[in-house]
């Protein structure tokens, strides 16, 4: 399954936001916006990915939603642009 993970991190929490990041990408995540990444993974992966953000999460502030698009939802993304640099 594609899970969506979008966080938002108060400024001054940098060290959490870049803890995020470094824990999204050791589970596979990939890149899509500043604060969106993409991870596929099964139930039992999101389950561990899950805990580890709540943990991370607790030692500052800020809010972490996880999406779960169908197939359908996929197939009728439209992307205008490429890469920022």
């Amino acid at each position: 399954m594609r899970v969506i993970v979008v966080f938002d991190v108060p400024v001054g929490y940098d060290w959490l936001r870049d803890r995020l990041r470094e824990k999204l990408k050791d589970f596979g995540g990939t890149f899509l916006q500043r604060s969106v990444y993409e991870i596929d993974c099964d139930w039992k992966t999101f389950n561990k990915l899950y805990k580890v953000v709540d943990s991370v999460l607790r030692k500052g502030a800020g809010r972490v939603d996880f999406i779960f698009p169908c197939a359908k939802c996929y197939k009728n993304i439209r992307i205008i642009g490429g890469e920022l640099d």
